[in-house]
C-alpha cells in the first residue's frame, strides 16, 4: 500500500485520498469525514502547506480522525486519543482486508506519545486474543512533540475552540 487514507474510528467510515492536508480542506471531504464544524471553522487559521503537520496534529486532536499512509511493507497510522480500544479495532479491521503476516505497522499516538512498530501477525494474534495493551507494549516507545509545537497548538486550540 502506498497510497493514504482518512478513517474516522468512531463511525468506521474510510476514504481514499492522495494527500492528507489537501483532501481534508477540498469540497464537502471534511464533513464526509465526521470532523466537527467547529474544528473545521478553523482551517483558515492554518496556511496550507506550510502549516500541514500543525494543520494535521489540530484535526487530530479535536477529531476521531486516523492518518493512514502506506509505505510499501509497512503502513502507518496516526491518531490522537486517550480511548485506544475503537481506533485499534479499526486498524484490526484494516488489517484484515489489506495486510499480510508481515505487513509492518507503525501506530502513533500524539495523546499518549505512544508509538509502536508491530507486524501484523503480532497485532492481529494480540486483539484476537482481546490484549490490547500488549499490541501498545511491543516494541513501544514514548515520545514528545516539540514543545514549541505543543504549545503553539495548545494556546491556538483554546483560542478557537474556546476549550
Amino acid at each position: 500500500m502506498r497510497e493514504g487514507m482518512w478513517i474516522n474510528y468512531r463511525t468506521g467510515k474510510t476514504f481514499d485520498i492522495d494527500e492528507h492536508e489537501r483532501w481534508l480542506r477540498r469540497d464537502d471531504n471534511a464533513d464526509k469525514l465526521g470532523v466537527p464544524q467547529k474544528v473545521q471553522d478553523a482551517f483558515g487559521e492554518f496556511e496550507p502547506v506550510k502549516d500541514r503537520d500543525k494543520f494535521l496534529l489540530f484535526v487530530m486532536k479535536h477529531a476521531p480522525v486516523m492518518r493512514v499512509r502506506g509505505h510499501g511493507n509497512y503502513v502507518t497510522f496516526e491518531f490522537s486519543s486517550r480511548q485506544k480500544r475503537q481506533v485499534m479495532d479499526e486498524i484490526w479491521l484494516w488489517g484484515l482486508k489489506n495486510a499480510g503476516a508481515l505487513t509492518g505497522l507503525y501506530i502513533v499516538n500524539f495523546a499518549t506519545g505512544e508509538k509502536t512498530n508491530v507486524y501484523w501477525n503480532e497485532f492481529k494474534n494480540a486483539m484476537d486474543n482481546d490484549n490490547i495493551e500488549k499490541v501498545l507494549r511491543v516494541g513501544t516507545e514514548t515520545f514528545r512533540l516539540k514543545e514549541k509545537v505543543a504549545a503553539e497548538l495548545l494556546e491556538l486550540s483554546r483560542l478557537l475552540l474556546g476549550e
